[in-house]
């Protein structure tokens, strides 16, 4: 996956096409994020985010996208994982998960 991936305006048609398939079903009733990538690239640091959007009919859509990541967080993180600093040692952003429900009017 290109680091610059959410940079790139040309993928506008993707957007819309995954948009189209995370309303299928009904609409959106939740959103859970499945797995938070490790920072990645050294000027503009991004993460990969996969997450499942679950439907009214129970059908999940999953995705996976690039977001930014702020530059004194990415590099934070790294210099402590090369101190091995007992908090940072522990989290790893590969084992989060949470799950978001959407409320309905």
């Amino acid at each position: 996956m290109s680091r610059l991936r959410y940079l790139n305006p040309f993928l506008v048609r993707r957007a819309v096409r995954d948009a189209r398939r995370a309303f299928s079903g009904g609409g959106p009733t939740a959103v859970r994020v499945v797995r938070i990538g490790r920072p990645q690239g050294i000027f503009l640091p991004s993460s990969q985010i996969d997450f499942e959007v679950i439907a009214r009919d129970e059908s999940t859509n999953r995705f996976t996208t690039a977001v930014p990541v702020p530059w004194p967080y990415a590099w934070g993180y790294r210099v402590a994982r090369v101190l091995r600093l007992p908090l940072v040692r522990r989290l790893d952003p590969e084992r989060v998960r949470f799950k978001l429900p959407i409320p309905r009017p």
